[in-house]
C-alpha cells in the first residue's frame, strides 16, 4: 500500500495550485492545519464552484467572510457579528454553524417599548408566555399610547390563550396573531423562531453541527421563518394604519367568535 502524504504536504500542493498564499494564511495553516482542512472541506461541500475565489482571499478572516457571503446567497445568513469577531483562525466557523436566532427573548418581551405599535397590540391580546405576567401589564401601558384604555379593558382578562387564538382565528384574515403567539412562546416548530440568543449558547444543539442534512433543514427553517414573519408583519402594519379602529375591528371579531362558541356549547 502506498504511503499517504501528510496533511501539510497535501495542503501545500493545493495552495500551490491556487496561487501564493498570504503570510496570515500561512501562519493559520501551520498553526492548525486540521482546522484549515476543515474549512476547505466546508467550502468544497457547500460552495464548490467558489473554492478558488474564497481560498484566494488574503486572510482567514476574509476567506470566512467570502464564504459567508456566498453561503447566504444559496442557503441562509450566517451571524455577521460572529464573523467580525473571528481572529486569524478557522475554528469558530468550522466547529459549529454560526446561525442568527430570531426568537423573542425574555428581555425582548419584558422591554417591548422597542417594538413597533402593531407588535405591542398583538402581544397584549395574547396571554403572557411562560416567562412573566408582569411584563404583559407593562405592554398594556404601552398600548394606551395607541388605543383607548376603554378598548383595552374589553380584552379578556389575562389575554387569550394560544389554543383559543388558533381555534378562533385559523383560516381568517387575522390568523397571523396565532403565529405571533407561537413566536412569543417559542413554539412555532421553527428552529430560528424558537431560539433566541439568550439560550443559543447555553444548550448544545446537534442541529448546529456542519453537515449536509443540518444545513438543508436550517435552510428550510429560514425560509419558513421568513414566511411566518411576513404574515405577522403584515398584520402589525395593518394595525398601525389606524390603531384604534383596526384594533377594535380585530377585538370585535374575536369576541363575536368567542360568543358564538359559548352559545353553541350551551
Amino acid at each position: 500500500m502506498p504511503e499517504r502524504d501528510s496533511p501539510l504536504t497535501v495542503l501545500g500542493g493545493k495552495l500551490r495550485n491556487l496561487g501564493p498564499p498570504s503570510l496570515s494564511v500561512l501562519v493559520a495553516l501551520f498553526e492548525d492545519a486540521e482546522e484549515y482542512q476543515s474549512f476547505v472541506s466546508l467550502v468544497r461541500e457547500f460552495l464548490p464552484e467558489r473554492e478558488h475565489e474564497i481560498l484566494m482571499q488574503p486572510t482567514p478572516t476574509r476567506q470566512m467572510a467570502a464564504f459567508a457571503t456566498h453561503f447566504e446567497d444559496r442557503y441562509f445568513p450566517l451571524d455577521r457579528m460572529s464573523l467580525e469577531g473571528f481572529g486569524e483562525g478557522y475554528a469558530d466557523l468550522t466547529r459549529h454553524i454560526p446561525v442568527i436566532p430570531l426568537g423573542i427573548s425574555w428581555e425582548d418581551y419584558h422591554y417591548m417599548a422597542d417594538f413597533r405599535p402593531g407588535y405591542q397590540l398583538m402581544s397584549y391580546l395574547a396571554a403572557a408566555p411562560q416567562r412573566e405576567d408582569e411584563a404583559r401589564i407593562a405592554i398594556g401601558e404601552l398600548c394606551t399610547e395607541h388605543v383607548s384604555v376603554e378598548l383595552l379593558e374589553r380584552v379578556p382578562q389575562g389575554g387569550l390563550s394560544r389554543e383559543e387564538i388558533h381555534r378562533l382565528l385559523k383560516g381568517t384574515p387575522y390568523e397571523a396573531l396565532a403565529d405571533w403567539a407561537d413566536i412569543l412562546e417559542w413554539d412555532t416548530g421553527n428552529f430560528f423562531l424558537d431560539t433566541s440568543y439568550d439560550e443559543l449558547w447555553q444548550t448544545p444543539f446537534d442541529l448546529l453541527e456542519w453537515d449536509r442534512e443540518a444545513v438543508e433543514q436550517l435552510t428550510r427553517d429560514w425560509l419558513g421563518a421568513d414566511e411566518i414573519q411576513e404574515k405577522v408583519s403584515n398584520l402589525a402594519l395593518w394595525l398601525e394604519e389606524d390603531p384604534p379602529r383596526h384594533f377594535e375591528d380585530l377585538l370585535n371579531f374575536i369576541l363575536e367568535k368567542r360568543g358564538n362558541e359559548s352559545r353553541d356549547e350551551g
